[in-house]
């Protein structure tokens, strides 16, 4: 299942490189990391959709590294609304653009669950344990993982 995570395709956004421009870099790095927990999502649901039986053990495993990352996830979720903001011209575009990027994200989200439950099933249930095993396991740090995405972002300080 891991190897379903890494094949995973990021919008076109995220796979823009640092073309040098730090609004590019921050907007590129923000969407790879808030985009790797979405497919974290996706595989769960994909994982909990394809073996019901398992969706319980799915959830505690992924309850558990959401406790491990919750300042990294809230942090994310500011950065996210504070980019929504600034594109924004006002307070009615600012909700339009909220509501268009979380159709957005669902729309990706869906898409990747269901293209790993497109797949053939033979190992996709050693792969979902694998996966949860991951969730709860030291490799699944998005701080170290994703280090020089977050160093990018960090250069940019969040109000308080």
């Amino acid at each position: 299942m891991l190897v379903l995570i890494a094949g995973t395709g990021l919008p076109a956004v995220a796979a823009e490189n640092n073309t040098g421009d730090p609004g590019s870099r921050y907007g590129a790095s923000l969407s790879r990391v808030y985009l790797a927990h979405q497919r974290l999502l996706a595989v769960r649901d994909a994982c909990a959709q394809a073996f019901p039986g398992q969706a319980k053990a799915g959830e505690m495993a992924y309850a558990s590294w959401q406790r491990r990352h919750k300042a990294l996830l809230t942090e994310l979720e500011n950065r996210v609304i504070l980019m929504i903001h600034g594109s924004s011209k006002d307070e009615k575009d600012y909700m339009r653009n909220v509501g268009k990027y979380e159709g957005s994200v669902l729309e990706y989200r869906n898409g990747e669950r269901d293209e790993l439950l497109a797949q053939p099933r033979d190992g996709m249930e050693q792969g979902c344990a694998d996966f949860r095993a991951y969730l709860i396991g030291s490799g699944s740090d998005f701080n170290r993982e994703y280090a020089e995405e977050l160093r990018v972002l960090r250069q940019r300080k969040l109000p308080k």
